[in-house]
């Protein structure tokens, strides 16, 4: 079975909010994710200040809102949350021109460490990730995520009630929530985003409650994953479950209901990303961070993301200290920036990965340092925009080296704010971003010393073959954008609110 992309005529916000208003109608549009897209913090000196979250799936998703003027439904966490809301949770946003509303759910402190800490990040998260590290299934993790599962479900209720709306949940801290929307909003349509990969079959069986798991995503109207193997492996589990059978390639049925499953590749809005690399802010970063890291005349390895064992960060600095130990000429020519921002530090998995990291990195420049400076630089901390954009400037290779990974959107920016058609992208084979740009240099990470003499090869000349390269990916990736990605789950609807499969 394979499922083929559908096409994306929608490129720009603009056409993404013709399409819009073609597809939606006067249906209300309900968004619901775990992370809000404006938070409000009351600062040292006493004021509260606002926010908006980071993320180009946030950004696009703000745009969409803007556009049809719906209701965002999101965990309000900010502690000046509750105060800036009214005594529904509601506030207006943005909140310079405010255009719709954002729904806050309440949740407790325990409430969301079983749920978010716990049941997604430590059962789920690795679940659905080849990364070798072993789920974590809690009974109290479970009941604490099928509660907040039907807080939102309660929340989105409250805002929809029975009137015919577009509901568009994300990832996959809410399996189960199809099902309780469906139970409380019969006029609902439900689409559904899963963010991350979808195991193999025999890998969901892993989990106690897989069957719950399916059973929710099996109730909403659209299922999208970002690969067509992700979605075969949905339809493979899902197919086996009593009473569903296929209808089509990317259709399942069960009596009266119906599901349609494809791949929509997310990806990032160009235009903004390309704009902001060329612009003065990045060019005053590049110099900044060229002079405070000694930069000049270096060869740059860049590897960027999220602190995570799924993305390959220790594999990347083995790789670093086999390329030194065998090449000793590199000693004092290459530098690499190890950046990225810590993240889930409560989840020991999450700690052991840290102190391997530090380790590593002492080890490194303790043994392959001088005079001429530590081959590795270590930046761990949420940069600014500008600061990110400027990395990606320096780098003569930005390596993305994930052991999985749902689609990873470093790989995109990094095509998008190389303007000059230089750099080149390392990019694991083991990301849904390897399947989808066409002619990406790809490697296995887990094979250390092939990695590293790929790092050794791209450090010489190679006759303007990867600047060739880089001008069909950012082609690529100009003609699939972040909103073409909204666009083509939009265009499953028909008017009627019914899928188009």
């Amino acid at each position: 079975m394979t499922a083929t992309p559908i096409p994306r005529p929608v490129r720009t916000h603009d056409e993404l909010a013709v399409l819009i208003r073609k597809q939606i109608g006067n249906r209300l549009f309900v968004s619901v994710s775990n992370r809000e897209p404006f938070v409000h913090s009351r600062s040292p000196d006493g004021t509260v200040q606002v926010r908006a979250a980071v993320g180009g799936l946030t950004l696009a998703l703000n745009s969409v809102m803007q556009a049809v003027g719906g209701i965002w439904v999101a965990h309000g966490d900010g502690n000046a949350d509750r105060e800036t809301a009214d005594a529904r949770g509601r506030v207006a946003v943005p909140p310079d021109a405010p255009s719709y509303e954002l729904q806050r759910v309440w949740l407790e402190q325990v409430e969301h460490e079983r749920y978010y800490s716990g049941f997604a990040n430590q059962a789920l998260w690795p679940l659905c990730h080849v990364a070798f590290t072993k789920p974590v299934f809690r009974q109290d993790h479970w009941e604490a995520y099928r509660g907040v599962n039907t807080k939102f479900a309660e929340a989105v209720a409250g805002v929809v009630g029975d009137r015919e709306a577009i509901v568009f949940v994300q990832d996959y801290h809410f399996a189960l929530l199809p099902t309780l929307i469906r139970q409380r909003c019969p006029r609902a349509t439900i689409l559904h985003f899963w963010h991350i990969p979808w195991p193999l079959p025999d890998i969901l069986r892993v989990c106690p409650w897989s069957p719950e798991l399916l059973d929710g995503l099996l109730d909403n109207d659209v299922l999208g994953f970002h690969t067509p193997d992700y979605a075969e492996r949905f339809l493979a589990a899902a197919s086996a479950r009593p009473g569903w059978r296929s209808a089509g390639q990317d259709i399942l049925e069960r009596k009266d209901s119906r599901i349609c499953v494809r791949p929509f590749p997310i990806s990032i809005d160009f235009d903004g990303i390309s704009a902001k690399a060329a612009g003065t802010d990045c060019d005053a970063a590049v110099d900044r961070l060229r002079k405070r890291y000694g930069l000049a005349g270096k060869f740059i390895v860049l590897g960027l993301d999220r602190i995570d064992y799924t993305k390959g960060v220790i594999e990347r600095l083995q790789a670093v200290e086999r390329l030194l130990e065998l090449h000793p000429e590199m000693r004092g020519r290459l530098v690499y920036l190890n950046a990225g921002a810590p993240s889930r530090n409560e989840i020991p998995a999450y700690q052991q990965l840290h102190r391997s990291m530090d380790e590593l990195e002492t080890r490194i420049n303790a043994t392959y340092g001088g005079s001429y400076g530590n081959p590795v630089v270590s930046i761990k901390e949420q940069l600014p925009e500008s600061d990110v954009l400027a990395l990606y400037r320096l780098a003569d290779v930005c390596a993305v080296s994930s052991l999985e990974d749902g689609m990873n959107l470093v790989a995109k920016e990094y095509i998008a704010a190389r303007n000059d058609n230089g750099g080149r992208l390392l990019l694991s084979e083991f990301t849904g971003a390897a399947w989808e740009l066409p002619g990406a240099e790809t490697f296995n990470p887990f094979a250390i010393d092939a990695f590293s003499e790929r790092l050794l090869a791209m450090s010489e000349p190679d006759s303007g073959q990867s600047a060739e390269r880089m001008r069909k990916l950012r082609q690529h990736v100009r003609e699939h954008t972040i909103y073409s990605w909204i666009g083509s789950i939009l265009e499953t609807l028909q008017p009627s609110g019914r899928t188009s499969g």
